[in-house]
C-alpha cells in the first residue's frame, strides 16, 4: 500500500482534494451570502395617520396623491433615489404597509425580505400613539431576519411643518425608546414570544438604548406633506 506522500502525489487524488475543497468553499460563500442578504424592499411602517402613504407617494413620484387617506392595503412602487449631487443613483422598491393594528400581521410576511425599514410617526401626536409605534418597532427589531442581517431602521418624525405642535426628534426618540424598554420587560416577563430575536433589544438587566441595538437606528425630522424628505432620501441612498 502506498504511503501518504505517494498517495497525495497521485494526480487523481489531488483532483479529488481540490474538488472537495472547492465544494466546501462554495458552501461557505453561499451560507454567508444567504445570511447577509440585503432584501428587496424598503418598508414604510407605523401607526395610522402618521403619513406613511403621503411619504410613499412623495418618494415614488414627488406628489402627495391629491391628498391621501389612511390605507387599508399595501401600496407598492419604485422610487428613484438621488445622491447628494442630485444625480439618480438607482431605484428602490418601496412598500407602504397599513398601520391599523388589525393588519399588523401583514408586516410580518414582508420583514423577512426587507432591505431597510422606515418607521413613520406623527411628531405632533407622538404621546397618544407611542404604544402603537413601539409595538411596530418591537416587531421589526425582534424579527429573526431583521436581527440576523442587521437591517437599518429610520425613525422618521413626520409633520415637522406643524411647528407649534410637532415635538423634536430627540423627544420622539426618547419617547419611543422608553416605551420600547417597558414593552421589552413586559413581553419577556410574560413569555410567548417564541421565535422572536429578543436578544436584539439588548440585555434585559440594562436600560434599552436605541443607539446600541443590533440594527442601526437613525432619526430624521421630515414633512412628507411639504416635500421635506431629504433625510429619508439620504437614508435610502446609502442602500444603493
Amino acid at each position: 500500500m502506498a504511503d501518504l506522500p505517494e498517495l497525495l502525489a497521485q494526480p487523481e487524488v489531488q483532483i479529488a482534494i481540490l474538488v472537495v475543497a472547492a465544494t466546501i468553499l462554495l458552501l461557505l460563500v453561499l451560507r454567508i451570502a444567504t445570511g447577509r442578504k440585503r432584501g428587496t424592499a424598503v418598508l414604510l411602517v407605523g401607526p395610522c395617520n402618521a403619513g406613511k402613504t403621503t411619504l410613499f407617494y412623495r418618494l415614488k413620484d414627488g406628489t402627495t396623491a391629491l391628498g391621501t387617506v389612511a390605507s387599508m392595503q399595501e401600496n407598492d412602487g419604485y422610487a428613484q433615489v438621488r445622491n447628494d449631487k442630485g444625480r439618480v443613483a438607482g431605484q428602490l422598491r418601496i412598500l407602504d404597509l397599513p398601520g391599523h393594528p388589525r393588519l399588523r400581521s401583514k408586516m410580518e410576511q414582508y420583514l423577512k425580505d426587507a432591505s431597510a425599514v422606515v418607521l413613520v410617526i406623527d411628531s405632533a401626536d407622538i404621546t397618544p400613539n407611542k404604544t402603537e409605534a413601539a409595538e411596530d418597532l418591537f416587531e421589526v427589531l425582534t424579527h429573526p431576519a431583521i436581527a440576523r442581517r442587521r437591517v437599518p431602521v429610520l425613525l422618521a418624525c413626520n409633520k415637522a411643518d406643524l411647528e407649534t405642535q410637532a415635538h423634536s426628534v430627540d423627544f420622539c426618540r426618547r419617547t419611543i425608546e422608553k416605551q420600547l424598554d417597558a414593552m421589552r420587560k413586559t413581553r419577556q416577563a410574560l413569555g410567548g414570544d417564541a421565535g422572536r430575536a429578543l436578544s436584539a433589544l439588548g440585555k434585559a438587566d440594562k436600560p434599552l438604548s436605541l443607539a446600541s441595538l443590533r440594527s442601526p437606528i437613525s432619526s430624521a425630522s421630515i414633512s412628507a406633506e411639504k416635500g421635506e424628505v431629504g433625510e429619508v432620501v439620504s437614508f435610502l441612498a446609502k442602500l444603493l
